[in-house]
């Protein structure tokens, strides 16, 4: 009796040393992966203050300014360019100056009695 009774101790021991080692090996994975993790953080981390650098950089007001003045050919207004409402009457036509239909004429109606 007794020694079945240490055979299975000896069996329990052996299966608890086994659980362990793999319990072991299990966390020392997820160690590695968390660190790796942190790592990829970290880069990510130091990559958004790259960013933000250059974003300021290419943000800057001067920089701006210079690149519309070469691209865009912007002039600065004039108060000569300002009218008022008075004017903005005459200088609008009142009717259409091209007219795409003649007038009494339903264009769109008349296609789609033809299409029926």
């Amino acid at each position: 009796m007794h020694k079945f009774f240490n055979a299975c101790l000896m069996l329990v021991v052996l299966v608890s040393g086994f659980i362990l080692y793999s319990l072991e090996h299990s966390t020392r994975g997820l160690e590695r992966n968390i660190a790796k993790l942190e790592r990829g953080i970290s880069e990510e981390r130091e990559s958004i203050k790259v960013l933000g650098a250059e974003w300021s950089s290419l943000t800057r007001p001067d920089r701006l300014q210079k690149l519309a003045q070469e691209n865009l050919k912007l002039q600065t207004v004039t108060a000569s360019q300002f009218i008022s409402e008075g004017e903005l009457v005459e200088r609008v036509p009142a009717e259409p100056i091209v007219m795409l239909e003649e007038k009494g004429k339903d264009v769109i109606g008349d296609i789609l009695k033809e299409m029926q």
